[in-house]
């Protein structure tokens, strides 16, 4: 019986720890990451803008890669930001150069295939 009740406690402890490490361990650990916020599409008499913000949380200045995808055509535009700063970015798109009315994008933090966001809109 004591081999079980040893094991029963250790089984205890383990699950201390871990529901402790969910509790107590902060979500973001050294706040090193980027972000989009604010990611929009407007519509104007005459046009579509495509607007959102990219926050550099990565304690350097890093180059992203912004990617537009209109009608099976990429636009491609690199930045770099500097730490702890944002970049706006509008695009704007026009209604006579719309064939399919699908425009999406993609924003890579460099050195990375994962896009940090992604999104697609369906034009009417």
């Amino acid at each position: 019986m004591s081999r079980f009740k040893i094991i029963y406690i250790a089984s205890l402890v383990i699950l201390g720890v871990l529901i402790a490490f969910t509790v107590f361990r902060p979500m973001a650990v050294g706040g090193e990451y980027s972000e989009v916020q604010r990611a929009q599409l407007l519509q104007r008499e005459d046009q579509w803008i495509i607007e959102f913000d990219i926050f550099n949380h990565e304690a350097e200045d890093t180059n992203y890669t912004i990617n537009v995808l209109i009608d099976a055509k990429q636009y491609t535009q690199s930045v770099l930001i500097r730490d702890g700063q944002m970049f706006t970015y509008i695009y704007h798109l026009y209604p006579e150069r719309l064939t399919k009315n699908e425009v999406g994008f993609a924003v890579y933090k460099e050195g990375e295939a994962t896009p940090i966001e992604k999104a697609t809109y369906h034009l009417n």
